[in-house]
């Protein structure tokens, strides 16, 4: 029986072409490996202006540049590549049937990345931290709100990000927006222990005139001196590195075997920065924390039953497809099977940069504060002038450990 290089041999090679064309993405893989050296103005050269990236890999290109802009403290152009990542994950939403019917033959790699449900509301979590720094609050309003319909959708798994309801409420709050940041705060209070945000909520409760929530915090004991509050800085603290998305795989048969992504378990503990007011130790514990990783694993495991049915059609279109070429061609139906095997492999795509967890850290500034210092005593890893800054005044900064 002869082969002759049958037309089907040839549609598998063209399919194992654009799979590994999906899986290389060579700048962003560069660029990761250049930031994750601590190099990052060489990944952003890397990333260039995107035209090399595919389209199927756009948003990823958008998240991955306008987070190591905001490392950089480059927060306007970290705003403008964030904001394109929103309007892309908006058309992710357009399915390609090109591309799905390629993906049902190769695999996931050349579907256009969707970005996970916790990724989808990260992009917003980004936006609020640059525009809070930059001081635009009306704008930080407006990604809460975004946010907020992030959460909505998928309440049971985004609720739980204490991270980025608190980022909310600040927003609101920054903008002027009392009563959405009452709400906002009154959510995450129910959630944390130890009663972080009382002070917060008696302060809100006073200038709503809810004159029940304030008599019950005053009977739980909370108290407020006088005044409008001492100045603020409040830290938006990003330490680690997200776990790693791989691939698993599992052999159905001899000749056949499905894979899917999987993130690597990791030390999930989470180590607040040291913080020094005029060189003396301040108390001031994380308000909210996010494991970052453990939301990206969990929102992976919320979509684990379509991607299950993806992988079954895939497994039984692969293995009609190479049965049909067997009847025509024995030979010709083994290599394709063995070239359909070679193809299976888990869409192990994701938001590589971001931090393993993202916290708030707020410090109480006394009257005549002059500097903050943030890390090692010896070595603090970043020393902040806060010496002009005025009672009730509240200053957002970022850093990465």
């Amino acid at each position: 029986m002869s082969i002759n290089a049958p037309r089907w041999a040839r549609v598998c090679a063209v399919l194992i072409g654009l799979s590994l064309l999906a899986g290389c993405s060579s700048p962003l893989g560069k660029a990761r490996l250049q930031y994750a050296s601590g190099d990052a103005q060489g990944a952003l050269a890397t990333l260039g202006d995107g035209t090399e990236i595919h389209n199927r890999d756009k948003l990823l290109f958008f998240l991955e540049k306008g987070l190591i802009l905001h490392e950089i403290g480059d927060y306007e152009a970290s705003t403008r590549e964030l904001l394109a990542a929103a309007d892309s994950l908006d058309g992710a939403r357009v399915i390609s049937l090109s591309g799905e019917a390629t993906a049902l033959l190769a695999n996931d790699w050349v579907r256009r990345y969707p970005g996970e449900y916790s990724e989808q509301l990260w992009v917003h979590s980004y936006l609020m931290m640059n525009f809070l720094t930059m001081g635009r609050y009306e704008s930080a309003a407006v990604e809460a709100r975004r946010a907020l319909e992030k959460i909505a959708d998928q309440e049971e798994l985004l609720g739980a990000d204490h991270f980025t309801r608190n980022l909310i409420a600040l927003s609101f709050e920054a903008a002027g927006q009392v009563n959405s940041a009452y709400i906002e705060n009154r959510k995450l209070a129910d959630q944390l222990a130890g009663n972080p945000l009382d002070e917060t909520l008696l302060r809100q409760a006073r200038k709503l005139g809810f004159a029940d929530d304030v008599r019950r915090l005053q009977k739980a004991g909370v108290r407020l001196n006088k005044g409008p509050g001492p100045a603020e800085l409040v830290l938006f603290v990003a330490s680690g590195d997200i776990p790693a998305k791989v691939s698993g795989s599992l052999q159905i048969d001899y000749d056949a075997r499905v894979s899917f992504p999987q993130y690597v378990p990791v030390d999930g503990r989470y180590r607040h920065p040291l913080v020094r007011i005029d060189d003396q130790s301040c108390a001031c514990e994380p308000v909210s924390t996010t494991s970052l990783g453990a939301l990206a694993r969990a929102s992976l495991g919320k979509r684990a039953a379509g991607l299950t049915a993806r992988l079954v059609a895939r497994a039984i279109a692969k293995d009609a497809f190479a049965d049909n070429v067997a009847k025509k061609d024995e030979v010709a139906g083994e290599i394709i099977k063995v070239l359909l095997f070679a193809l299976e492999e888990a869409d192990t795509r994701g938001w590589h940069s971001l931090p393993g967890h993202l916290s708030i850290v707020r410090v109480p500034l006394g009257e005549g504060a002059r500097e903050v210092a943030i890390g090692d005593p010896e070595s603090p890893l970043l020393r902040v002038d806060v010496s002009t800054m005025k009672a009730g005044q509240r200053r957002y900064l970022p850093l990465r450990l």
